[in-house]
């Protein structure tokens, strides 16, 4: 740790910006810091305790949260930094103002080595999101606050303002009102996650997870989903009229292959949708399903398909030729580039000479997805340095607690990758999901990507 404090005198120039606190802070390995003995012993309960490391030229402290506590909301006004995760697991909400409604904007999560970035004028809270484990963080701050006179919290409960004088140890309304410059009651109302119907939102973890730990996050979303899922697929008018064009497509498609034996459809799901392809092709073909969740793979079973659990480069099909393979709506659920020319090169071997694959994946450019604000997010965070590929996003059912991952892709790019791995590419159809669900569109910026690629014949 001495030797980080000697960085920070050494290094700093006179003159530093946000981005430069940035860089700095992503320089650091956190193996290699020896902070436990700088780390200030836990204090009363639902109170995180702080170490202020040094105060020039900017403010390093280290903070020890107990199980279960989180800050206040509370504002950055007129200072900015970031926070490093040493130990546990951080969720950083943040919020914004519209009038005098304070809603939450993104919720994110950090685990060791995990950075949260804090820009002047933000609105957040850190939470501690283990109920057994202690966290450890340490802040980087400029200019540096030698107390925490003047910050303002926000009550998300009762709509109280609260504005902190010196006395304050720690940003939460559990200090004393004498700790207070003011308290303005009812000054606000706080609306909740879900109260702007949307059904999922963005969750980025940071840094990313391995590949094994991103697979176990996407089995546990699933599976915490299985019994519903159909319900919502079928209720979300927007996504059914997606899904229903796709398989409209496929099965028309498939009528046009001469022999059909055998089709796979990987990430299966309940395989509600492998059976309506197959009923809408007038084919009457054997079925086999692969899924990462058991639960899911279950109900599959139940609607006669042979299942498959695991992930897909892992799973022995014993040398199974297939006519076709559908993989649809999870193509993006594949952790990383190289793990995804893999899977593109199993499907390969897969299927017979003239085959068929189809997928779907989420377009990068389309203005009515997570696709543009996931790479802003990711070029504005500098994500690629906490593991990130461009177009990763991590997410969560509203009400949920399980987290999935998801990779946006660009058409372009795309068309390139699937042909490097021998693909033809037949076509790529612009789908609307969330604007248009269901249409055909020209757009570019518009619309899911829905590839129909085809295995060549021996020359």
């Amino acid at each position: 740790m001495q030797a980080l404090l000697d960085r920070v005198a050494r290094e700093t120039p006179a003159q530093f910006d946000y981005e430069w606190l940035g860089q700095f802070v992503r320089s650091i390995d956190v193996s290699a810091l020896d902070y436990k003995a700088h780390l200030p012993a836990l204090g009363e309960p639902g109170k995180y305790t702080r170490n202020i490391l040094t105060l020039e030229p900017f403010e390093v402290v280290l903070l020890h949260w107990p199980a279960g506590v989180e800050s206040a909301v509370h504002l950055h006004k007129g200072f900015w930094g970031y926070v490093l995760c040493l130990e546990g697991q951080i969720d950083n909400i943040t919020y914004q103002f519209e009038g005098d409604k304070l809603h939450e904007s993104v919720v994110s999560r950090a685990t060791p080595g995990g950075i949260i970035a804090e820009p002047d004028g933000t609105i957040h809270k850190i939470v501690n999101s283990s109920a057994t484990e202690p966290l450890v963080t340490l802040h980087f701050y400029y200019p540096a606050l030698d107390s925490l006179d003047g910050l303002m919290l926000y009550d998300l409960e009762t709509g109280t303002v609260g504005e902190l004088n010196a006395e304050a140890q720690t940003a939460s309304f559990a200090e004393p009102d004498a700790h207070f410059r003011r308290l303005d009651k009812g000054a606000f109302t706080f609306q909740p996650a879900g109260s702007n119907g949307k059904s999922h939102r963005i969750f980025p973890i940071l840094p990313k997870p391995s590949s094994e730990t991103i697979r176990e996050l996407i089995s546990a979303y699933y599976a915490e989903q299985a019994a519903e899922y159909d319900s919502f697929d079928l209720n979300h008018a927007s996504r059914k009229r997606y899904t229903e064009s796709i398989n409209q497509l496929i099965a028309g498609k498939l009528r046009q292959l001469d022999t059909l034996d055998t089709v796979l459809d990987i990430a299966c799901g309940t395989g509600r949708r492998s059976v309506d392809i197959r009923a809408l092709s007038g084919k009457d073909y054997a079925l086999h399903g692969l899924d990462l969740s058991g639960a899911m793979a279950e109900v599959a079973e139940q609607r006669g398909i042979e299942p498959h659990v695991g992930a897909w480069q892992d799973v022995d099909l014993e040398g199974l030729q297939l006519d076709a393979i559908t993989f649809l709506y999870a193509y993006g659920h594949i952790p990383t580039e190289a793990e995804r020319a893999e899977a593109l090169a199993k499907i390969y071997r897969h299927l017979r000479p003239g085959g068929f694959l189809f997928f779907d994946v989420f377009n990068a450019r389309d203005q009515f997805e997570w696709g543009p604000k996931a790479i802003a997010y990711y070029e504005r965070h500098d994500l690629a340095h906490q593991g990130y590929e461009r177009g990763d996003v991590f997410y969560r059912k509203t009400g949920g607690k399980e987290v999935a991952f998801l990779h946006y892709c660009e058409e372009a790019p795309m068309r390139a990758f699937v042909e490097a791995q021998g693909f033809e590419v037949v076509s790529v159809t612009h789908i609307g999901y969330t604007g248009k669900p269901g249409q055909i569109l020209d757009n570019p910026d518009e619309g899911s990507l829905f590839f129909h690629c085809r295995k060549p014949h021996a020359s």
